[in-house]
This record gives structure tokens, sequence and C-alpha cells, in this order.
């Protein structure tokens, strides 16, 4: 920042009008947080602000790249009862959200916001996919990771909890360390300070205490599997070890179709004109559901209440899909109405190993023909 005689101009830390003014600044510019320091991926996303739970309003929830969960809680001094009561609160918003599934955290939470008053004027998006595909980029990431990682949160209660003040006292400090030694929580201290000085004014954020991020506790965080053989280790079935390697290595030869890995299964994808890839199976070894409840192999495809921007040839192409999977049999709805298609366990796949390749191969050569016009991600 410089004068128009280029001199660097001089500034003064002042007070902060309120805490709306520092939740303001961090709606509207989120990388001012130390987000490294946070263990929040880079760029995060703000998906709501002031938002009702049943315990009171969060200031604000933010989403890193990468799915981490972090509720901010602003308080603009440094007194002792202020901050304690600013841990209680964001302790019982984390309850709040404890439970919750994705599609209600978004109900709840993010549409809440985008559709809400507090909502930036830039934003046009009005689902968590649509941003995160104009935040994150059109390659939509791992799409399996987030969602996986933020349903785990949702089910654990393993969010970071965040307190912004301008200043923090010793004791203040200690006790948020003390926190982070002896609980399972996550806390963090910033310190948001405001400047002013000839008419020119900035904000700057310190990263003062907290938790190291999850890789760095103890374990390091989960990698993506590396393919084929790591997806199948966890299988102690033979058969079904043996007859799901064939039906991921014909997947595998299916032209147009990528398999993406993320951390404990992989989704099916076929990349589409003007739009992020469109996700129309998901693999996941035998275990505990996984991402929107989903476990084995489940062929279809996501979609919210606000329906899927394609062209008509490739809508009648996802619906000839339902239709073909729907005819091999042995099929289960999965327990999201959001997934549109069907859960094939272990015993089913042994028995349709070629019928379901096929339908895969079918659905993905309609959809490549199909043209892009009116596709819109």
């Amino acid at each position: 920042m410089e004068l128009a005689d280029g001199v660097m101009p001089i500034l003064d830390e002042v007070a902060a009008a309120s805490e709306a003014q520092l939740q303001e600044k961090l709606k509207d510019h989120p990388e001012l947080l130390p987000l490294e320091e946070l263990g929040l991926g880079e760029p995060a996303i703000v998906v709501g602000r002031e938002s009702q739970v049943e315990s009171g309003r969060v200031d604000l929830v933010v989403l890193g790249n990468g799915g981490e969960l972090a509720l901010v809680e602003f308080k603009t001094g440094p007194q002792n009862p202020d901050f304690r009561e600013c841990l209680a609160q964001l302790i019982d918003y984390g309850s709040d959200l404890w439970g919750l599934s994705v599609d209600e955290f978004e109900a709840r939470v993010v549409r809440r916001y985008f559709d809400g008053a507090h909502s930036p004027s830039h934003l046009t998006a009005k689902s968590l996919q649509d941003v995160i595909v104009a935040t994150w980029g059109g390659t939509d990431g791992d799409a399996v990771d987030w969602r996986e990682r933020l349903t785990a949160q949702l089910r654990d209660g393993d969010f970071l909890y965040v307190a912004v003040a301008q200043r923090f006292t010793p004791p203040v400090l200690k006790t948020l360390q003390y926190l982070n030694a002896v609980t399972e929580a996550r806390f963090a201290a910033v310190e948001l300070v405001r400047f002013e000085g000839a008419h020119h004014a900035a904000f700057e954020a310190r990263f003062v205490a907290g938790a190291q991020p999850p890789g760095n506790r103890g374990t390091a965080a989960k990698a993506s599997l590396a393919g084929v053989d790591d997806f199948l280790t966890p299988i102690a079935d033979d058969e079904y070890r043996h007859q799901a390697r064939d039906l991921l290595e014909g997947l595998g030869s299916i032209e147009g179709l990528t398999i993406f890995w993320g951390t404990t299964g992989c989704s099916l994808r076929v990349p589409l004109s003007n739009r992020s890839p469109l996700s129309i199976g998901w693999l996941f070894p035998p275990g505990p559901p996984r991402w929107m409840g989903l476990s084995d192999v489940t062929l279809g495809w996501y979609e919210d209440a606000n329906g899927l921007a394609l062209s008509n040839q490739a809508l009648h192409a996802l619906e000839m899909y339902r239709a073909d999977i729907t005819a091999i049999g042995d099929g289960n709805p999965p327990s999201s109405g959001s997934i549109r298609g069907l859960t094939f366990g272990p015993s089913a796949v042994v028995a349709h190993v070629e019928e379901l390749r096929e339908a895969v191969a079918r659905v993905v050569a309609e959809l490549r023909a199909a043209p892009a016009a009116n596709i819109d991600g």
C-alpha cells in the first residue's frame, strides 16, 4: 500500500468497530485466515455466516479445500469471561452439527447462507457442489475424498474450533493449549488486528495458539489409494476379490471413463464439455458405509434438488442407464435419495460382473455422444 508520492503510509493498530466488522472481513476474504497453521486446505470457502443452529448462531462456518470444517466465533475483547463463553458456544455449535448427514448440513447451513442476506453479492451458485467446482476448479478435485472427510467429521463431531479476537491474554492461551493437550477436540486462537492511518486501513490475521493440523498429530494424513491392488487388499473373500479385479480392469478399459481414486474407494467419471466430470458410479471395499452412506458397488449418479444441467440427450442416456442396471437385478436402492441408482453387494457383483461393466460402457458412449449444448457446470 503506497500513497500517491510513493511513500508507505504509517498505520496504527486500532480497535475493531464490532464483531460484525471482523465477521464481514473474513466472510469476504477467508484467505486472511492462517489456513496452513489451522490445517485448512486452500482456498477455503465460507459456507455459513450467522448460521442458526439449536443453541444459537455460528458466526462463520468455513470449509477447507479437502473437506475440513471449521466453526469460527468472534470476540472483540480479550476478557477471560468472554473467552470462556466463546469456547462454550463453539462446543455447543459443534454438538448441534454432530450427526448430520452432508445433505442435512447443506440444507440447514449452506443453502440458508447462500440464499440469505449475508451471502456475498458475487455468489450466484446455489449449491455446495456448484460453489466447490467454481472455487476449487472444474475438475472438482477428489470428490470422493472431500465428501467422505466431511461426512466423517459430521458423524464424529471432529471439527476445528477457531476463536478470533484482536487480542488474547496469556491465561486464555494456556487454557486453549490445555484443552488441545487433554481432549480430542481441536481449538485454535487467531488474532485479527485492524490498522488505520492516512485514509487507509488494513487487517492482519495471526495464528497465536492451536492444535497441530490433523496430519501432524502423531499420524500421517491418509493418502489416496494407489490403484486396484490397494482397493483389493481389504477384501478377504477370494471369489469376490477376483471378480472385483475383473470388474475394475474391465472398467479401466472403457474409452472415455476415468477411475478416480479416493482414500477408501473410487468414483467412475465421464468428462463432459462445459462442466466438471460427471460421476456415474462409486466402488468401496466391504465395510462400513462411506460417502453418502454408500458401500460396495453403486452405479448411478448424484442429483440434488437443483437437478442436472445437461442436454436432453444426456439426461435420456442417464435414464436408460438406470433402466439397464435395474434390469440386472439384485441391486438395492442407496440410503441417500440424492443417489439415483442401485447398490450391488459382493454376491451380486460376482453374479453380474460382465453386465455391470456393459451398463457402464453403454452410458459412457452415450454421454460422450451427447451434444455439449445446454450443458452448464
